[in-house]
């Protein structure tokens, strides 16, 4: 098991140059990084219909300038596998779907099929709002609906509870998942396999705070970078290093590590 050290409070940087500049990252080797990020709002803006979500062309350059530099570069999303690699086409970079969960169980599948059923029906007096079933996962999307998320929640939450199912909000979507905290998990278990000497972690959402707190907690050099929304917690980003404006951000900052990875492998 890795090392895990206390925060102590610090000054943040206030730009993804001076944040690199400050790191120790660009201390180390290109081959000795790894670089973990979500998709959504993220490497893409937030669209109506998650169906229209496009990689923003800058990051999808940079992921391939990093693909051949860094010892890994993953793209964790709740979508699935197969979305991914259709929105992320870039050789060399791990895509893992439905937040890392892996192959459900047959009983998580069945607790996933019976919450489907029933849901259906108490969502059909919200319009605007739909159920997208996944592989190992539900997400409920409401970003054209007039019903908040709380509303939603109260009426679906007896129904979770009795399906033993945890119910995970997001932007304008709740994921409805039969483990709690999977992108946490899978990363440690990404860490655990691939023994990097430092990590990059990027994301936006509710359902990255555990990689954003696992991160923090490393002994390793790291730098974690949330995306700010109007709907992200108040303290979702507690843990991170930088919090940046928007994707665009996110593609200026990949840039600015691609060019010092390409230059540390002269």
């Amino acid at each position: 098991m890795f090392d895990v050290m206390s925060i102590q409070p610090q000054a943040q940087p206030t730009t993804p140059l001076e944040a690199w500049r400050l790191s120790p990252l660009a201390g180390l080797r290109p081959r000795d990084v790894m670089l973990v990020t979500d998709f959504d709002g993220t490497l893409s803006e937030i669209v109506s219909d998650p169906s229209q979500s496009t990689i923003l062309p800058a990051s999808r350059d940079a992921l391939t300038r990093l693909a051949g530099s860094l010892r890994r570069v993953a793209v964790v999303s709740s979508r699935s596998t197969e979305d991914l690699e259709r929105r992320v086409p870039v050789r060399g970079v791990d895509l893992i779907g439905d937040s890392g969960l892996g192959l459900v169980t047959a009983d998580e599948r069945g607790r996933l099929d019976q919450f489907n059923l029933e849901a259906g029906r108490i969502l059909h007096r919200f319009p605007g709002v739909w159920l997208e079933m996944k592989s190992g996962a539900t997400a409920i999307h409401h970003r054209n609906s007039t019903a908040s998320r709380e509303e939603l929640m109260d009426a679906l939450r007896s129904l979770s509870e009795r399906t033993g199912l945890h119910m995970q909000p997001g932007r304008r979507v709740i994921e409805v998942i039969p483990r709690d905290h999977p992108k946490g998990d899978m990363l440690e278990a990404m860490i655990e396999m691939r023994r990097p000497l430092g990590i990059i972690c990027i994301g936006d959402d509710e359902n990255d705070r555990p990689m954003f707190e696992l991160v923090a907690s490393l002994r390793l050099p790291h730098l974690t970078i949330g995306v700010a929304s109007s709907e992200a917690a108040p303290d979702l980003f507690a843990s991170c290093d930088l919090v940046v404006s928007d994707p665009q951000e996110v593609s200026r900052f990949l840039t600015i590590v691609a060019e010092w990875a390409e230059r540390g492998n002269l």
